[in-house]
């Protein structure tokens, strides 16, 4: 944003009318509830910060533990605190919000159980000031446990955050992406343009409040992703996340409902947020968290049970190639075109798809080390055995020949072979080679 230059009273100055850069003022805004043991550690991730915030904003929403206590503490040191009852996360972080309007162009949200990395805004903030048709910038994630160690990476939270994001390309088709799963996947992930979160506040879900807002950013192309982890996300034993799956799946299919309710209207009259809406649909299918794409087509058809067949017929013929000229075409008609009848005719292979590949990938080059490593380990213990290198010295031993194949493979058919020869028995036998040799 450019604005007329200010004297030191804050006045424009008479003399001088170059217009200069002033940075865009930034608020972060906290929402608490029974965070004692974190909010501290929130509030200070906030004051380290290289590009500092212009404003910290904190609502404690009802809590029954100290955090009342410590947010006040940090009055001196400029924090803004404030505590009432209790009215949930999204009533929380939208009355933040419109703390934050009257005098920041931004707003970061942060969960009182999160913590940023000291760069995060100098690193997130430029993607936004330099593009203005975006308006939300989020990041990678480091997954943390309760003592701000790295979440055990045999953890389910922790497999599921490799999984999302091995995903990721620069090129990444946004809407796609997100369809598969919340990627950003919490809202201490969100820097957004405040205008822009005024347009579309968190809805009053219990589980995925964020879900609806960052899915109406990237079907409107306003996204941008920084590959950093810049967010610390905390995995204890209150997340809202630790449930029983059936509350979840049906916030998520009533939150698919409300978006493509309030998406009709635009749809109708936008083919490119179609084709979009048709990419995150399609990816949806591929859900590796908390979407049951079968259940949505059931609900669909409850819903189309209450039509008459005039009804459905009417809403079928009332579609026009000139606004709908995607009927113009077969779909998937290339699809056939480009066949090289080598094999069946596929589609397109989907994200889920594409995650087994690397999953599979990931696993092939692991036990391609791990076989390197046994078959490294196995041959250092023949070549440093005493035993053994008398026998090979006066020609009563020699190392079994080592079979082609994968490393794993090789240390497989080496470990196999050497029980079946005498030397190499007998040594054991005599205490010349470690019991836990073969």
């Amino acid at each position: 944003m450019i604005r007329p230059e200010r004297t030191a009273l804050g006045g424009p100055s008479p003399e001088r009318r170059t217009l200069i850069p002033l940075p865009l003022k930034l608020a972060v805004i906290i929402p608490c509830y029974n965070h004692a043991r974190y909010i501290g550690a929130a509030i200070e991730s906030c004051l380290a910060q290289t590009r500092r915030p212009d404003r910290i904003i904190v609502i404690d929403d009802g809590s029954r533990d100290d955090s009342p206590a410590i947010i006040r503490s940090y009055a001196e040191r400029g924090v803004e605190g404030s505590a009432r009852e209790n009215r949930g996360a999204h009533s929380t972080i939208n009355e933040l919000l419109a703390m934050a309007a009257q005098d920041c162009e931004f707003v970061s949200i942060l969960n009182s159980d999160d913590h940023y990395a000291p760069d995060r805004f100098e690193k997130c903030l430029p993607l936004l000031e330099a593009d203005p048709a975006k308006q939300v910038a989020v990041s990678a994630i480091r997954v943390i446990d309760e003592n701000d160690a790295d979440l055990a990476a045999s953890e389910p939270r922790a497999k599921w955050f490799r999984a999302m994001w091995s995903l990721h390309t620069p090129e990444r088709d946004l809407c796609e992406w997100l369809g598969v799963g919340n990627f950003p996947a919490t809202t201490s992930n969100v820097l957004a343009r405040t205008a822009w979160l005024q347009r579309f506040p968190f809805r009053p879900y219990h589980f995925n409040h964020d879900y609806y807002f960052l899915a109406q950013t990237v079907l409107r192309e306003a996204m941008v992703v920084h590959p950093d982890k810049l967010v610390n996300y905390r995995v204890h034993g209150t997340n809202t996340m630790n449930s029983e799956p059936a509350p979840l799946l049906r916030e998520m299919l009533r939150m698919t409902f409300d978006l493509a309710r309030d998406l009709a209207p635009e749809l109708a009259a936008d083919p490119a947020l179609r084709a979009r809406w048709a990419r995150y649909s399609r990816a949806q299918w591929d859900s590796i968290s908390s979407f049951h794409g079968g259940l949505y087509q059931t609900l669909l058809a409850g819903a189309a049970a209450k039509l008459t067949e005039e009804e459905i017929l009417h809403a079928v013929t009332a579609l026009g190639t000139t606004q709908y000229p995607e009927l113009l075409t077969y779909p998937n008609k290339s699809l056939v075109n480009l066949w090289d009848e080598s094999g069946p005719v596929t589609g397109a292979v989907g994200l889920t798809d594409k995650y087994e590949a690397l999953r599979l990938a990931e696993k092939e080059a692991k036990s391609r080390a791990r076989g390197f490593k046994d078959l490294a380990t196995l041959r250092g213990s023949l070549t440093q055995s005493r035993w053994l290198a008398l026998g090979r010295t006066i020609g009563i031993w020699k190392p079994p020949a080592l079979s082609s194949g994968s490393p794993e493979a090789q240390a497989a058919a080496l470990a196999d072979a050497l029980p079946r020869q005498f030397w190499f028995c007998l040594g054991k036998r005599l205490g010349f080679l470690p019991k836990d040799k073969r």
